[in-house]
């Protein structure tokens, strides 16, 4: 707040916001998986695995662990109970033989289509009284607030000190 007034600046109200976006997305996601099998961990994992899979590209724990942006032993973690699910099979990767390779098996291919198919079918139902152009605009704003607050967790690198020429 503004010193002096009761006031909150809105930058003040758009962090108070995210907050509370954050929280009710945390607590609606469960929810929004319900009738799929699936927790929310899992359910996110299997739709990043079944684009990938369908896209042919390889998977490591590593690109998990990225896309779900947590530490490398929590996508293990994950990882591992889906392969004991039956979900995802672990094999050599062609690129890296030191490597594994993950992808969905058919049942998790089958699983990432239940779980896309009740998220849309949720996704319908919750956003029924918006306009098409509202959600265009929404999904603009909740990309570009992403990409800004994605700052704060990887910040630019400081610039590289200039070499002076060699005369």
């Amino acid at each position: 707040m503004r010193r002096g007034d009761d006031v909150e600046e809105p930058e003040q109200r758009l962090l108070r916001s995210v907050e509370e976006f954050w929280r009710t997305l945390r607590e609606a996601g469960p929810a929004l998986v319900r009738d799929t099998e699936c927790s929310r961990s899992t359910a996110t994992l299997v739709r990043i695995l079944a684009t990938r899979t369908r896209l042919g590209r390889s998977t490591q724990v590593s690109d998990v662990a990225h896309a779900l942006r947590v530490d490398m032993s929590v996508a293990s973690r994950q990882v591992s109970q889906l392969v004991e699910d039956g979900l995802v099979e672990r094999t050599v990767d062609t690129e890296d033989r030191r490597a594994r390779a993950l992808r969905l098996t058919p049942l998790g291919l089958d699983r990432a289509d239940a779980v896309e198919a009740r998220l849309l079918e949720r996704t319908l139902e919750l956003f029924a009284d918006w306009s098409p152009v509202e959600v265009a605009e929404a999904t603009d704003l909740l990309q570009r607030l992403t990409t800004t607050l994605d700052r704060a967790a990887h910040p630019d690198p400081e610039p590289a000190l200039t070499q002076p020429a060699l005369t």
